[in-house]
């Protein structure tokens, strides 16, 4: 099965801790479906995005000069594809999602503590794209040192919505709220 058919509705995210974003990407059943590979070593933590036969699908790099968090999407041969980036000035934290113009076209919001979130149109709060939940949250809490991988669950919710922009999403949001935890823990 392809990571990008439009058949699936729910992903799960298996994101090594100790790689800071690398991991396989299944289907609720454990079929693997994708694969998540991140640099090591690159202050623009870029994470190419694979399918199930190792193609590559799409890169993502954080931008290096910035006040706020942004990370590009770019197809195989480096063209934008969309941008995501955390407003300057925001009562409740978002990250927004922009296609190649600069045109808004998700908005995300996470909950009190960072574990789910609404992919919404952001003209639209009431229409839901899909739901992103920190599948291993209590973790966190309870028992850090004991495992080293971070779950997350995307559950579409719209069919026709673009499989490969919420993925990509989904990864970046790891890497604003999760991951830059993990990193000052562990270096």
């Amino acid at each position: 099965m392809s990571l990008l058919d439009p058949s699936n509705e729910y992903y799960v995210l298996h994101e090594k801790t100790w790689k800071f974003g690398e991991g396989e990407i299944y289907t609720p059943q454990g079929e693997q479906i994708g694969t998540m590979k991140r640099k090591l070593v690159s202050m623009r933590a870029e994470v190419t995005l694979k399918d199930s036969d190792e193609s590559l699908l799409c890169i993502i790099n954080k931008r290096l000069v910035g006040t706020r968090p942004v990370y590009d999407v770019k197809s195989p041969e480096g063209e934008l594809i969309a941008r995501a980036k955390k407003p300057l000035v925001a009562f409740r934290e978002s990250i927004g999602m922009y296609d190649t113009n600069g045109y808004i076209i998700y908005r995300t919001q996470g909950d009190v503590i960072k574990w789910n979130f609404t992919v919404t149109d952001p003209r639209d709060k009431k229409r839901i794209y899909a739901e992103i939940n920190k599948a291993n949250r209590w973790r966190d809490i309870f028992a850090k040192s004991f495992s080293f991988k971070n779950r997350y669950v995307i559950r579409v919710v719209d069919r026709d919505a673009p499989r490969l922009m919420l993925i990509s999403y989904a990864i970046i949001i790891g890497n604003v709220y999760h991951d830059k935890q993990l990193a000052s823990k562990t270096l």
